[in-house]
């Protein structure tokens, strides 16, 4: 081996493995090129690191708490177990990268871009991810307690089994997103897209659906108790054995939806079109069905004669 190749490949071996100390020296030259770069276990905490490029960098359980990433590219980085506390990465490029375990509580990406990105058992509790791109992310186990998701893209994201609780999704595209088994109570999704997204078996008790388009999403075995459907596009949804007890169905539309065996005691169902609904062992005790349209619908309610309000009696 010559020299030259040796001296080559001895420079390449130091950019790639690199001190915090000395990308931050770097940077503040000018530098901003730091691909592939190996950070591992680095402390980067209270940092400006505007519009670096990170892309395809090993950054696993490195601490970037208070961090400024804004329009940093991090294509591919390697983020895994990684404390983003607090940090700010504002319009910046994630997509592909591993977030897996990562903690990003409070943390402030709003604009950013994180297609098919993992972030399995991340924790992003409290933070502002308004208008990001999560399309086709993996956010399985995700901690998004209190989030803010305002206008966010998360088409075809897979979110089972994640925590929502109290979130806020008012205008977010969820339509063929994957959030079976979700704690999603008291979370807000006014006049959120969620066609065709998979809500089997989650908890939506007491969520803001307001003017939410559902139509052919998938919810069995929900819990809707509390719910407000006002509005809301149901139409060709699966409701089988859903949990609807006291939610607000006020003019929301359910042609052919299928609520077999679905809970609906209690609930205000005025002006609600159920035009070819499918209503078979559905639990109708007490709900408000003044002006509600059965046309066309298939009917078998349970018995509860002795304590039905006649008021509510199902239009024969």
């Amino acid at each position: 081996m010559g020299k030259a190749h040796f001296y080559a490949i001895a420079k390449i071996w130091c950019e790639s493995v690199m001190k915090a100390r000395e990308l931050i020296d770097r940077y503040n030259q000018g530098f901003r090129d730091f691909s592939d770069i190996d950070l591992s276990r680095e402390n980067l905490s209270n940092v400006g690191l505007t519009a670096i490029n990170l892309a395809n960098a090993n950054l696993s359980e490195v601490n970037l708490s208070c961090t400024t990433l804004n329009e940093a590219n991090l294509y591919g980085a390697n983020l895994k177990n990684t404390v983003l506390y607090r940090a700010s990465l504002s319009d910046a490029n994630l997509c592909e990268a591993d977030l897996n375990g990562a903690s990003l509580i409070k943390a402030d990406l709003h604009g950013a871009r994180l297609e098919r990105a993992n972030l399995r058992d991340a924790d992003l509790t409290g933070a502002n991810l308004n208008t990001v791109s999560l399309a086709n992310s993996d956010l399985t186990g995700a901690n998004l307690s209190c989030v803010s998701l305002v206008g966010a893209n998360l088409e075809g994201a897979n979110l089972a089994e994640a925590f929502l609780k109290g979130a806020n999704l008012d205008g977010a595209k969820l339509n063929g997103a994957n959030l079976e088994g979700a704690n999603l109570s008291g979370a807000s999704f006014s006049e959120a897209n969620l066609s065709q997204a998979n809500f089997s078996a989650s908890d939506l008790s007491h969520a803001s659906l307001y003017a939410v388009n559902l139509c052919d999403a998938l919810l069995t075995k929900a819990d809707l108790s509390g719910a407000n459907l006002s509005n809301a596009n149901l139409n060709d949804a699966d409701l089988q054995d859903a949990d609807l007890n006291g939610a607000f169905l006020v003019d929301a539309q359910l042609s052919r939806a299928c609520l077999e065996g679905a809970n609906l005691s209690k609930s205000n169902c005025y002006k609600a079109n159920f035009n070819g609904a499918f209503l078979l062992r559905t639990n109708l005790n007490g709900a408000n069905l003044n002006c509600t349209d059965f046309s066309n619908a298939s009917l078998q309610p349970v018995d509860h004669e002795a304590d039905r309000n006649p008021e509510y009696v199902i239009p024969s």
